[in-house]
C-alpha cells in the first residue's frame, strides 16, 4: 500500500522542519533537512494552482538562502506552508 502525498503532508514536513530548526544546529539539523526534502519532493507531486506553486517554490528558494537570519528562513517556510 503507498500512499498518496497531499497538501496537509507538505504543510506538515514544512512545520516540522521550522520546528526541527530550532535544535543547536538549525537548519543543519538531519532533520530538519529531512522534512524540507519530503516537503519539496511531495510539492511536486501534489496538484496546485501554477502561481501558487511559484510562490511557494520562491519561498523555499528563500529559506534555503544560507545568508539570510534564521528567523527570516522560518518565516519564509511558514509563508510557504500557509500559500498551499
Amino acid at each position: 500500500m503507498s500512499h498518496v502525498p497531499n497538501h496537509l503532508d507538505i504543510k506538515t514536513d514544512l512545520r516540522r522542519s521550522i520546528m526541527a530548526s530550532f535544535s543547536e544546529k538549525g537548519f543543519k539539523d538531519a532533520n530538519a533537512k529531512v522534512f524540507l526534502k519530503n516537503a519539496e519532493e511531495n510539492l511536486k507531486k501534489v496538484n496546485l494552482d501554477r502561481d501558487i506553486y511559484l510562490q511557494v517554490v520562491k519561498r523555499l528558494k528563500k529559506a534555503k538562502d544560507t545568508s539570510n537570519i534564521i528567523a527570516k528562513r522560518r518565516e519564509d517556510i511558514l509563508t510557504a506552508s500557509l500559500l498551499i
